[in-house]
C-alpha cells in the first residue's frame, strides 16, 4: 500500500544581514525615547523652577529692603544716643552749676555768721577755713590734707595763731577723737599760723587700721589780741568705689 504524500512545511531563513538592521533600529528607538524624556524633563525643570526663581527674586528685593531698613534704625539709634548723651551733659552740667550756686549760698551763710559772732564777742578780726581738702596718698591708710586760713577783715593787722587738727571716728565700737600727736605717722602735730591776709596749710594723715574716720575738725587758736578763735568740721570722703 502506497504512503499517503504530504507536503512540506515551509522553513524560514532569516536572510545573514538582516537582524544588525532591526537591533539597530530598535537601539535608535530606545536612544530617542531616552532623548525625548531627557528634553522633556529639562523642560519640565524649567517650568518648576521659574516660580522658585521668582520667590527668590522677591526675597532678594525684600533683603534689600530689609538691610536699608536696618541701616535707617542704626542711623536714628545713634542719633538717639547722641541726643541722650546730650541731655545727660545738659543734666549734668545744670547739676554741677546747682551745686556751685548752693556751695556759694553756704559759704555766704558761713561767713555771715561769723561775722555776727564777730560783733558779738567784740572781737576785731576773724579767721576764715577755705578750699580743704583730704586725699589718699597711696600708702594704706595715709592721707594729705590742705586749707588755706584766711582774715576776713582786712584792716586787721596780723593774724598769729596755732591750728590743730582732730581725727573723730570710731575705735573698737566707741567714739573717739584723737589728734595727730596721738597718730604715729601723722605730722606735723599742729602748725602755727602768722599772716596779714592768708596762709597756705598743709600735712599727712596716718589712719591706723583699727580706726574708722568719719570726721576731721580743724581748730585754730589765736594768740593776736581780739582775734576770734575757730573750729570747723569736714566729714571725712568715702572710699573710691571699685570698679570690679
Amino acid at each position: 500500500m502506497a504512503k499517503p504524500w504530504r507536503v512540506p512545511s515551509p522553513r524560514i531563513i532569516p536572510h545573514g544581514g538582516g537582524g544588525w538592521g532591526i537591533r539597530l533600529l530598535l537601539v535608535l528607538l530606545v536612544l530617542g525615547a531616552i532623548a525625548g524624556a531627557f528634553f522633556a524633563g529639562g523642560f519640565l525643570a524649567r517650568e518648576e523652577i521659574k516660580p522658585l526663581r521668582s520667590v527668590a527674586e522677591t526675597l532678594t528685593r525684600e533683603n534689600l529692603v530689609l538691610t536699608e531698613e536696618v541701616a535707617t534704625l542704626r542711623q536714628d539709634k545713634a542719633a538717639l544716643e547722641r541726643g541722650q548723651r546730650l541731655d545727660q551733659d545738659t543734666l549734668r552740667a545744670a547739676q554741677e552749676t546747682l551745686k556751685l550756686e548752693q556751695d556759694g549760698r553756704l559759704a555766704l551763710e558761713k561767713d555771715l555768721s561769723s561775722l555776727k559772732r564777730l560783733i558779738r564777742e567784740g572781737g576785731s578780726g576773724i579767721l576764715k577755713i577755705q578750699d580743704f581738702a583730704l586725699m589718699a596718698a597711696g600708702e594704706e591708710g595715709l592721707y594729705e590734707y590742705r586749707f588755706t586760713a584766711s582774715q576776713m577783715m582786712p584792716d586787721y593787722p596780723e593774724s598769729v595763731a596755732t591750728a590743730s587738727i582732730k581725727v573723730v571716728g570710731k575705735r573698737g565700737g566707741k567714739e573717739v577723737e584723737l589728734g595727730l600727736g596721738k597718730l604715729p605717722g601723722s605730722e606735723p602735730a599742729s602748725q602755727a599760723l602768722k599772716f596779714k591776709h592768708f596762709q597756705n596749710v598743709q600735712g599727712r594723715i596716718k589712719v591706723p587700721a583699727n580706726l574708722e574716720p568719719e570726721a576731721l575738725t580743724i581748730e585754730i587758736k589765736p594768740t593776736s589780741k581780739l582775734l576770734i578763735p575757730v573750729i570747723e568740721s569736714f566729714p571725712w570722703p568715702n572710699p573710691p568705689e571699685d570698679d570690679g
